[in-house]
């Protein structure tokens, strides 16, 4: 019984890490079929080998090759976290009449860098549904203990503070207040430090350049945080680009920015000597490197070059 049990699990864990697999592969395939080579390059972190094992679903990846592996693609980290955990739990993305159910990313607005996108999955069938409550009904009991015990303490905590004049009345402190830098998948290097990204000022992606020339690529971030910007720099993700490649310093200063404002940010390009498509990303770090945000998505420049 135990050796058909841990072979049912083998074969489920082979299913799931072939289910995420294509996934990763749709998704590389969108990004433009970039090289393992090339997205190990952009990430700096993770080798080539390692990336393609994640995408022939030889086992199932680890969220650290799995954030790399979006990174280099240029997807939203906060969405592929939740595909990344989804994938793991039984009896999600399980295959139906119409193929496996796949994520759909709620339409809306246009969200901000590094922010978080609401994603829904389809429903399943009143079958598999009521067939995952009958196996898993102590779930749904240690989910009520869970809350009861959570609404408990909170009550506690709320009944022993008092308002600034005594009164009794609960007041929030300041760290009960979300902030953007305490949100779910964000890591800033400084508490209460936030960026977001405005605007293309120049060069959109896709603008044709001829070869050899130079051009200035100009971006618009805003300061959305508590913290002041001091000393702070873009810093090119690939520094150590082939010559075949666009031709930048390796990083640029970012002005004084208090919180609030926006702040233009410039660098200075000289396109390759051969037609086809240029692509270098930029984080913001500090004097040492550091990055600021390092789970936040890079801004980049994407120029097609011409004879």
């Amino acid at each position: 019984m135990k050796d058909q049990r841990a072979a049912a699990e083998s074969s489920q864990d082979g299913r799931a890490a072939e289910r995420f697999a294509e996934q990763l592969r749709t998704l590389r395939s969108a990004a433009g079929d970039p090289s393992f080579r090339k997205m190990a390059g952009r990430s700096g972190r993770i080798s080539h080998t390692t990336l393609h094992e994640a995408a022939a679903g030889t086992r199932f990846p680890s969220w650290e090759t799995t954030r790399e592996f979006v990174r280099a693609c240029e997807a939203d980290e906060a969405q592929w976290r939740r595909r990344w955990e989804d994938a793991q739990r039984p009896g999600m993305a399980q295959p139906s009449g119409d193929g496996d159910l796949e994520p759909v990313v709620a339409a809306s607005a246009p969200t901000e860098q590094g922010a978080l996108q609401v994603v829904e999955y389809p429903r399943a069938a009143d079958g598999v549904a009521s067939t995952r409550r009958r196996r898993l009904p102590w779930l749904n009991a240690a989910a009520v203990v869970l809350v009861v015990a959570v609404a408990a303490v909170l009550g506690l905590s709320v009944r022993g503070r008092s308002g600034p004049d005594g009164s009794g009345t609960p007041t929030a402190s300041p760290s009960s207040v979300a902030s953007p830098s305490t949100t779910a998948f964000s890591d800033s290097l400084i508490p209460g430090d936030s960026s977001r990204f405005v605007a293309d000022v120049t060069i959109p992606d896709g603008t044709q350049v001829k070869v050899n020339t130079q051009f200035d690529k100009v971006w618009a971030l805003a300061n959305v945080g508590r913290v002041d910007w001091h000393h702070r720099y873009l810093a090119r993700t690939e520094p150590t680009a082939d010559g075949d490649g666009c031709q930048t310093p390796n990083r640029v200063p970012i002005g004084d920015t208090p919180p609030g404002e926006q702040v233009m940010i410039r660098v200075r390009v000289t396109a390759p000597s051969r037609p086809g498509r240029c692509w270098v990303s930029w984080k913001m770090v500090d004097e040492t490197g550091r990055e600021y945000f390092p789970t936040r998505r890079p801004v980049y420049f994407m120029v097609t070059v011409t004879a």
